[in-house]
């Protein structure tokens, strides 16, 4: 009897968890600088939002009795990420309901890797900030004293055409001497995490490039065609760290190269748009969930016609997206 063969029939060396292996190295600059620059309780959160992340999804699939999955390590990313999007002052409970959120409800609920609409750690992060945004936004200076300041972009939001002379500088904002999220601040060691990950080819250049064109592009409208406005835009809040490591998620993102620079340069747009005119300094993750729903969309519409056909071919759905 001749042996049975399953497609995909490629023979591809990456994998779920070489991927993610290659995120979680991209990820360990921005996550020694957030010990650096916030102290032992970044570590305490980035630790607990690994390993509650990882038991969560343990634990959903042993109870469920499906395949345990927790060694591709994209639980661990999800984890790490959660934690890194948070504040050095925010609760460690704070950090596990996060990881909870996104594993069980946004990620394993609809089926696991590869079939969620939302990316995990966006929505979380989101609905924290929605439910519990008095423990997340009392922002600390970098240091052992825990010193309460403001971020760059309660000076440059909600209708601002211009950087005041109050603002942080723009080398404090680049090297990470402000508040903020601790995996968001340190600019060059996202640099250094996107330069791995595009020689890795784990996420496309144009990608990230796109989403920070679109903020940058869009807050040159807003700023009065100000260069230094659109650049100290790209530079603060979580837009650099969101366009490395969180637009580049293959699951909630589409799958068509063309639609994908569309999609990012979109929630660039969207960004600057909820910045300027909604008060909402942190919209590149309301951004990305818009565009998460209509990453199925882009897909169908830059997919090409088949040759001899008519029409396009029929959007993929979301539980064949991976």
């Amino acid at each position: 009897m001749s042996k049975e063969f399953k497609a995909p029939f490629i023979k591809a060396k990456a994998s779920d968890h070489s991927i993610m292996r290659d995120v979680l190295i991209a990820l360990m600059p921005v996550s020694v600088m957030a010990v650096v620059h916030f102290g032992i309780k970044s570590l305490i959160m980035m630790i607990l939002g690994v390993a509650s992340a990882v038991f969560f999804e343990y634990a959903y699939q042993r109870v469920k009795k499906k395949d345990i999955t927790i060694k591709d390590l994209s639980a661990a990313v999800t984890g790490l990420l959660m934690a890194l999007s948070l504040p050095a002052n925010a609760p460690l409970w704070l950090v596990v309901f996060g990881t909870a959120v996104a594993i069980l409800l946004i990620k394993q609920l609809p089926g696991g890797i590869g079939k969620n609409t939302f990316n995990p750690a966006v929505f979380s992060r989101v609905l924290i900030k929605i439910l519990f945004s008095p423990l997340i936004t009392d922002w600390v200076q970098p240091g052992t004293d825990a010193v309460s300041t403001a971020t760059p972009l309660s000076f440059i939001g909600d209708g601002a055409e211009a950087v005041p002379a109050a603002a942080p500088s723009f080398y404090d904002a680049f090297m990470g001497n402000i508040g903020g999220n601790i995996g968001e601040t340190v600019k060059w060691a996202i640099i250094l995490g996107f330069a791995y990950l595009v020689i890795r080819k784990v996420i496309s250049f144009w990608v990230p490039v796109s989403v920070l064109a679109g903020l940058f592009l869009t807050m040159l409208l807003f700023g009065e065609s100000d260069p230094f406005f659109g650049l100290y835009h790209v530079i603060t809040g979580t837009a650099m760290f969101a366009a490395v490591f969180m637009v580049t998620d293959y699951t909630s993102g589409p799958l068509n190269k063309k639609a994908r620079i569309y999609y990012a340069l979109l929630i660039g747009i969207l960004t600057g748009v909820l910045r300027y005119g909604f008060a909402l300094p942190g919209g590149v993750g309301i951004a990305i969930l818009i565009m998460n729903l209509l990453a199925p969309l882009l897909d169908s519409y830059c997919t090409p016609r088949v040759f001899g056909h008519r029409g396009r071919i029929l959007p993929i759905t979301p539980p064949l997206r991976r």
